[in-house]
């Protein structure tokens, strides 16, 4: 049989076993016979995209998870190569730390919003699926997260959750520059 097809078995064994479950346990999660997920797990037969998936949400993963990884070489971005973008009418410029990668699961930027008096529309407040994290590098950031505004300075971070209504400002006279990581990847 088919190198992916073991691949896709000893991943399943593995993971299973990781939970300590036996061959039944996982059956009876799973809708198929002990005897198929043995079957399965040896390589000796492929399983359809429905099995791999009652299977995935049986073991709490994607079924992505199953298919071997790319692992793509490491990728230098050098200061001067980096493409810095702007939204239109957005204060945020955006100079993104890496190339977007195939499965990548967060982005990193350096963002620089500018101060209020340069007549630029701030985001309007947002909420949607992922997780964020900034590192203030130098002025101050201010965060609206739900009806609370948290102020930022300087060495300052802050990590939440992006399904919170949440939209970051600049409320000063002089730009502030924000190391900002968000997954999904996005851009």
């Amino acid at each position: 049989m088919d190198t992916v097809i073991t691949g896709i078995g000893q991943r399943i064994r593995e993971m299973r076993l990781r939970r300590e479950w036996t061959l039944e346990e996982l059956a009876q999660k799973t809708n198929c016979t002990p005897g198929f997920l043995s079957q399965l797990e040896n390589g000796k037969v492929a399983p359809s995209i429905t099995t791999l998936y009652a299977i995935a949400e049986a073991l709490d993963i994607k079924i992505t998870d199953f298919f071997p990884e790319t692992i793509h070489p490491p990728k230098i971005v050098r200061k001067g190569e980096r493409q810095t973008f702007r939204i239109e009418g957005s204060s945020v410029i955006y100079s993104p730390l890496m190339d977007r990668l195939p499965r990548a699961t967060f982005q990193s930027f350096i963002l620089t919003l500018l101060p209020p008096n340069q007549g630029l529309q701030y985001d309007e407040e947002r909420a949607h699926f992922g997780e964020e994290f900034y590192y203030v590098l130098s002025g101050v950031l201010r965060v609206l997260i739900e009806d609370t505004f948290y102020d930022l300075f300087s060495g300052d971070s802050i990590y939440f959750h992006s399904s919170l209504k949440h939209r970051l400002v600049n409320h000063t006279d002089h730009p502030t520059v924000v190391l900002s990581m968000i997954t999904p990847a996005i851009f």
